[in-house]
C-alpha cells in the first residue's frame, strides 16, 4: 500500500528555520551532536525492541491452555516495549489524506463505503541539524487507524511477535520455524517514560539475548530530542531520544495464537518492530529481539498426530496449486522427498511428511489432493443471420452452460438460449464449467425460544477459529426493525477480511452473506454501526464447532453473551473450475428491397458441410426474367446468374468450396426491384 501512497500524492516537503538557544531542541540545533562528529546531519531515531522486558515486564508472558480462559484461549500474552536509543525522535504526524481499500482521499470520510474505518495517511518528520540551525521535512511513512476501543489513532503493521522453535543449526531467529503469531498489531507511539525510569528497557545491543549494555538517560548524547510528551494525538506521535514506548499484555492485540495440538516444551519469543521498514532509522537491523520460554500447559510430549494444513484447499481446478503446511518442527521429510515446512502441490495424490519439534517425531495425517478437470470451450450453433427485430435460438454443447452477452453480463443458462429481438449485430458467449457443491453443515446456537437476551444497539460479536477453507453462506438474525446492517469480518490483527451491507427486515430472517474465510484464528463477525440485533445472555454454552472444520470459542464480551449470529450455513469445498467461452455473432439484416415494393420474397441458405455447397430457395412473384449475384463483405462478386423464371417456387444448389470464411449477400434483382440477404460461410 506504500507504492500506493506515493503513486497518489506527490512527497511532501517542509522547513522551517527557527530560532537558537544553546541548547538541542526541535527548534535549536545548537546543543545537538550527530552520530559522525560533523555539524550537519539528519538526527535519525534508531527503534529497538527490549528482550528484557517481554521476560520481565509485569511478570513476564502468561500462557493460557486451549480451553477454559475464554478470550485467552491458547493464547501466550506479552509486553512490548520499543526504545528510541537514536540520536533524533521518532516523530509521526497525521495528515489530510485517507485510504479506504485503493482509493486515497483528501478529507476524513468518518467511515469507507463497506463500513470499515478509514487509513489517515502519516509522515514521519525528520529533524536535521546544520551548526545551530534545526530545519526538518516530512516523508511518508505508512498510516494510522483509529482503534475503537482503546479510543485513538493507532500506528499500523508496528509490530509483529512470533513462538518459534529454535534451529540449532541457524543463529538467526528470523528463519526459525513459526509455531504460532500474533497481529501485526497497530500501536499508539508515545513517549511512556525514559530509559533511567524503566532501566534495562534500552540497551546498545538488543538482538542478542542476555546482551547488552543498559543506556540510561546520560547515555544519549542527544537525550530529550523530541520534547519527551508524545502522545496518543491524532495530530502527532512519537518517541523521544531516550524514552521508551510500553504495551502491557493486558491490552488487545498483545499475545500470539498457541495452535491447538501444540506440545509443552521449550520455545522462543521472537518480536519485531516496523517489519515494513515504513520509517527511516539509523539502524534497520536491530528492530527484532528473542527471548526464551517454556510451554507448560498445551499437549504433553510425545503426542505425534497431527494434520497438514492447505491454503487453497485440497480439491482445485487443473492448472491450480495449494501450499501444504506441517507444523513447526526441526526436521521434516515430505513424501515427495522435500525437507521444508511448506510445500507447493499441482498434482493429485495422497501426501504425508515426517516431522521431528517437540512432540516428538511422527508422521502427518496423510492428505490427499483432487484435481478438477476444466471444460474445454463448446462447440455453438444457430442461425447466425436474422432480420432486424427477430431472435434466434443458439445451442451449446457442454455441462453447466452459461451464456453472456457483450458485456460480460450472464443472460441464460443451460444448452439453448434465445436472444431477445435484435436490432444490431450482437455476439454472445457460452462457456461450461464443473461444479463440486461441497459439504454443507449447520452450527452456531440454533434455538434462542428457552435463553435470555434482549435486543442489542453496540458494536459486538462473535469470535471462531477456522481450520480449512470455508465459507460462511448465511446466518440467522433477529432484527428490532427492518433496515440495513453492515455485516463484516475481521480477522486476529484487526484486518477487514470481508464486509457487506444487507437488507434485514424486521424480525427474524435467514441472511446470505457468502463470506469466504481461510484459515485463521480469532475471527471476529461483527455488526459495524448500529446493530438492533437480537443477543443471547443465558443458555449460552461455547463452542459452536465442526469438528476439524469451524469452532466458535467466545464473543467479543466474553462466554456468558452470544451475539446477533444464529444457525450458520457453513459449506466446505465447494469449487468451480469454468472453461474458456466459445463466441457467436448473430448478424442482423434489414430483409428490405422486394418488400418494399410489395413483391413477396424470401430467400433461404442452408449450409451443406459434407459437399461444400449451399442451397439457395427464392418464392418469385411475378412474370419474367430475374438475376441474382453471390457478393463478399466488400462487394466482389464471386458468383452471378440471370434465370428466366415464371411466377413461383426456384431453387438452385451450387458450390461455395472455394470460398473462404467470412459474410457474403445474395441480391436478388427482379424487375428493377433488388432484395438481399446476408449469410455467413464457417
Amino acid at each position: 500500500m506504500i507504492k500506493l501512497y506515493f503513486a497518489v500524492i506527490a512527497l511532501l516537503f517542509f522547513s522551517a528555520n527557527l530560532s537558537t538557544n544553546a541548547q538541542c531542541t526541535t527548534t535549536d540545533a545548537t546543543g545537538c551532536l550527530c552520530p559522525d562528529g560533523t555539524t550537519e546531519c539528519d538526527l535519525l531515531p534508531d527503534i529497538t525492541v527490549s528482550w528484557w522486558a517481554i521476560e520481565n515486564y509485569a511478570s513476564g508472558p502468561d500462557e493460557y491452555s486451549q480451553t477454559g480462559n475464554g478470550v485467552n484461549d491458547g493464547r501466550l500474552r506479552i509486553t512490548g516495549s520499543t526504545p528510541n536509543i537514536g540520536h533524533g525522535p521518532l516523530t509521526v504526524r497525521g495528515s489530510d489524506y485517507f485510504v479506504c481499500g485503493t482509493d486515497t482521499l483528501l478529507g476524513d470520510p468518518g467511515v469507507c463505503a463497506n463500513g470499515s474505518s478509514p487509513q489517515q495517511l502519516i509522515t514521519q518528520r525528520i529533524y536535521h541539524k546544520n551548526n545551530g540551525v534545526m530545519t526538518y521535512y516530512d516523508r511518508w511513512a505508512g498510516a494510522m487507524t483509529y482503534h475503537p476501543t482503546h479510543g485513538h489513532n493507532h500506528v499500523d503493521d508496528w509490530g509483529v511477535f512470533t513462538l518459534r522453535l529454535e534451529d540449532p543449526s541457524d543463529p538467526n531467529p528470523l528463519n526459525w520455524a513459526i509455531v504460532g503469531d500474533g497481529a501485526k498489531l497497530g500501536f499508539c507511539l508515545m513517549d511512556y517514560g525514559t530509559c533511567s525510569t524503566y532501566p534495562d528497557h534500552c540497551k546498545d545491543i538488543n538482538t542478542d539475548y542476555m546482551i547488552g549494555t543498559t543506556m540510561l538517560n546520560g547515555d544519549f548524547p542527544n537525550y530529550g530530542l523530541g520534547g519527551g510528551s508524545y502522545s496518543c494525538s491524532p495530530v502527532e506521535q512519537g518517541i523521544t531520544s531516550g524514552y521508551t514506548d510500553i504495551y502491557g499484555e493486558h491490552l488487545d492485540g498483545m499475545w500470539i495464537n498457541i495452535p491447538p495440538g501444540t506440545c509443552n516444551g521449550d520455545y522462543w519469543i521472537v518480536a519485531e518492530i516496523d517489519p515494513h521498514n515504513s520509517f527511516l532509522e539509523s539502524d534497520s537491523t536491530n528492530n527484532w529481539t528473542a527471548t526464551p520460554f517454556t510451554l507448560t500447559q498445551q499437549e504433553p510430549a510425545g503426542t505425534t498426530n497431527f494434520a497438514l494444513t492447505a491454503d487453497n484447499g485440497t480439491e482445485f481446478c487443473a492448472g491450480g496449486s495449494t501450499v501444504l503446511s506441517a507444523p513447526a518442527g526441526i526436521n521434516y521429510l515430505w513424501s515427495t522427498g522435500e525437507t521444508t515446512q511448506t510445500i507447493t502441490v499441482s498434482q493429485a495424490g495422497t501426501y504425508t511428511v515426517d516431522l521431528t519439534n517437540t512432540c516428538g517425531t511422527g508422521t502427518s495425517d496423510p492428505t490427499t489432493i483432487t484435481i478438477l478437470s476444466v471444460p474445454s470451450a463448446p462447440t455453438l450453433t444457430g442461425d447466425t443471420v436474422v432480420c432486424t427485430g427477430q431472435s434466434t435460438v443458439l445451442t451449446s454443447t457442454g455441462s453447466n452452460v452459461t451464456w453472456f452477452n457483450e458485456n460480460g453480463t450472464e443472460v441464460a443458462t443451460g444448452n439453448t438460449f434465445t436472444t431477445p429481438a435484435l436490432t444490431s449485430d450482437s455476439t454472445f458467449y457460452a462457456g461450461s464449467d464443473n461444479y463440486i457443491a461441497g459439504i454443507t453443515e449447520f452450527t452456531g446456537l440454533t434455538d434462542t425460544s428457552n435463553t435470555g437476551g434482549s435486543f442489542f444497539t453496540n458494536i459486538q460479536g462473535l469470535i471462531f477459529d477456522v481450520t480449512v477453507p470455508l465459507t460462511i453462506k448465511s446466518v440467522k438474525v433477529i432484527a428490532d426493525g427492518a433496515g440495513d446492517r453492515n455485516i463484516q469480518l475481521i480477522d486476529d490483527g484487526g484486518n477487514l477480511v470481508q464486509a457487506g451491507t444487507f437488507t434485514l427486515p424486521d424480525g427474524e430472517s435467514q441472511v446470505d452473506i457468502n463470506f469466504n474465510v481461510p484459515v485463521g484464528m480469532n475471527y471476529q463477525i461483527s455488526v459495524n454501526g448500529v446493530s438492533d440485533l437480537w443477543r443471547c445472555n443465558s443458555g449460552v454454552n461455547y463452542p459452536y464447532e465442526i469438528v476439524d472444520t469451524i469452532s466458535i470459542h467466545n464473543s467479543t464480551a466474553g462466554t456468558a453473551y452470544y451475539y446477533f449470529f444464529f444457525d450458520w450455513e457453513i459449506t466446505v469445498g465447494e469449487s468451480t473450475c469454468a472453461g474458456p467461452q466459445a463466441a457467436q455473432t448473430v448478424y442482423v439484416d434489414s430483409c428490405s428491397g422486394i418488400d418494399d415494393v410489395d413483391i413477396s420474397a424470401s430467400t433461404s441458405v442452408y449450409p451443406n458441410p459434407n459437399k461444400g455447397t449451399f442451397t439457395f430457395e427464392f418464392n418469385v412473384p411475378g412474370t419474367g426474367s430475374f438475376e441474382y449475384t453471390i457478393v463478399d463483405v466488400v462487394g466482389r462478386v464471386i458468383y452471378s446468374k440471370e434465370v428466366s423464371q415464371q411466377t413461383g417456387f426456384y431453387k438452385e444448389i451450387i458450390s461455395l468450396s472455394e470460398a473462404a470464411p467470412g459474410i457474403y449477400s445474395v441480391v436478388v434483382n427482379l424487375m428493377g426491384k433488388t432484395s438481399t440477404t446476408r449469410f455467413v460461410v464457417e
